[in-house]
């Protein structure tokens, strides 16, 4: 049996082979008969990850990633929130607030409405259902 050493992103054989020789995994599909089937597969793939839908991905995750929107967006899953409470909450200049919220706002993750003299802010229907998904994926 040999032993593998690993060096950065390379495996290495320790005993059995010409030093420094490059270990080769036996179960790639690239190395059997069904190299065809495994071109054909990773097409699809790389085909997949092309699409629009990655970048849109992208986009939300880059929208969610400032702690602050986040925390908007995890606040908004429960009810409709005015500014003011944002406010309270989170004890962050107004500017800062606001900015983030135009940030979501544009990004399609949150709506706006205005009850009495106050802007409400809520999420956006079809964002409400992930965000909950990757949630309970977190949580668990």
């Amino acid at each position: 049996m040999h032993r593998l050493l690993y060096a950065g992103k390379h495996a290495f054989f320790a005993s059995g082979a010409k030093p420094g020789t490059m270990a080769t995994a036996r179960c790639c599909p690239a190395d059997c008969a069904l190299r065809s089937d495994w071109e054909d597969e990773l097409r699809t793939e790389k085909e997949m990850l092309n699409k629009d839908s990655v970048a849109e991905l992208d986009r939300l995750m880059k929208l969610l990633a400032h702690p602050l929107r986040l925390r908007i967006i995890l606040m908004l899953l429960n009810r409709d929130h005015c500014v003011c409470e944002f406010f309270y909450v989170f004890k962050e200049p107004q500017n800062l607030i606001s900015y983030n919220l135009k940030k979501l706002k544009n990004g399609g993750l949150i709506e706006s409405y205005y009850r009495s003299n106050h802007k409400i802010y809520r999420i956006n229907d079809k964002i409400a259902p992930v965000i909950r998904k990757v949630m309970a994926a977190v949580q668990d």
